[in-house]
């Protein structure tokens, strides 16, 4: 693993995000421990997490159980999320005192006084930003949050929510956690996921990497679009390799264009599909922590990425040929 320092927090931060969402993690303690504990000896120390994962937010309860019965409460990144309407737990309305509620619940659940990241899961551009902000600023001025940020929050709803904060005097959002990949997010067929890839979000890539906000991307390998398991070179069915999901949501010329020149250069370079495309993150004009939930025979797999090097010409061929 490979490690920095991100202003505030106060502990290492590895450069991969372990994420808890799978259903391993809100099931038995037992597996869920035995999950975590192979994460941490690889070296993660940043953990993602949210009041959704499970029901009745069993994932955060069993993250919350091995960070204590582990003592490693000064060493661990919580990276949690909340304010997640439609949601299982959530209500559709947004609303201060609902943001109130699942902080509190998830401080409870997560066993701890302070929540080092907290990020809005996903957004309502009905509703003011003022209210989000100042409750927000509520917990971050008494140390319970200590940077917070939107998940699936477009461009210009973070930029209101900074531009409320500076007006106001209050701290603005400096975290981002965007669907973001090479493979492009060509449709959204569930509502409310919003992505920072492809040319129309240059924009806000742009923002993001002037003012440095750290951006923890989830679906780091489209959703297994990236996984290596489809290889449209071999003309199998792409329905026989992955899941639906990713089929939805990636599927496309373009991206079958993209995977293969990743499978291309994979094998020039002996590495593989998951390592190219990780490595292709990292090496963006950002301050980049990409998200992953790994098996733990892939764990090994995952972090050899952090070791390839990639030049701008071979990084832009991949994105674009």
């Amino acid at each position: 693993m490979k490690y920095t320092n991100l202003d505030g927090i106060g502990k290492r931060a590895s450069r991969l995000v372990y994420g808890t969402v799978q259903p391993v993690y809100a099931g038995s303690r037992e597996e869920a421990f035995e999950a975590l504990d192979a994460a941490w000896e690889a070296g993660f120390r940043i953990f993602d997490t949210a009041h959704s994962y499970g029901e009745d937010a069993h994932a955060e309860k069993n993250f919350g159980a091995w960070i204590e019965a582990r003592g490693v409460q000064d060493e661990v990144i919580i990276l949690d999320k909340g304010f997640n309407p439609g949601q299982k737990g959530c209500p559709d309305v947004y609303s201060a005192q609902m943001l109130r509620d699942q902080i509190e619940e998830s401080l409870q659940n997560l066993r701890t006084d302070c929540l080092d990241i907290y990020i809005l899961h996903r957004d309502d551009p009905r509703y003011p930003v003022d209210e989000i902000v100042e409750v927000l600023n509520e917990y971050h001025d008494k140390g319970a949050i200590l940077r917070f940020g939107g998940s699936n929050w477009t461009y210009e709803r973070t930029l209101e929510a900074n531009r409320y904060a500076k007006e106001h005097g209050l701290t603005g959002f400096t975290v981002c956690e965007p669907n973001y990949s090479l493979a492009v997010l060509e449709r959204d067929p569930w509502g409310g996921s919003e992505t920072i890839s492809g040319e129309n979000h240059a924009q806000y890539r742009a923002y993001l990497s002037e003012n440095r906000i750290p951006v923890f991307n989830y679906s780091s390998l489209a959703r297994g679009y990236m996984s290596g398991k489809f290889d449209p070179r071999k003309g199998i069915p792409i329905d026989q390799c992955i899941a639906e999901a990713p089929i939805l949501e990636y599927d496309s010329p373009a991206n079958r264009a993209r995977l293969t020149r990743v499978f291309e250069m994979a094998e020039e370079k002996g590495i593989t599909v998951p390592q190219l495309s990780l490595a292709w993150l990292l090496h963006q004009d950002l301050e980049i922590f990409p998200l992953i939930a790994p098996s733990a025979h892939h764990i090994a797999e995952n972090l050899a990425a952090l070791d390839v090097e990639l030049t701008q010409q071979e990084a832009d061929w991949l994105l674009n040929g």
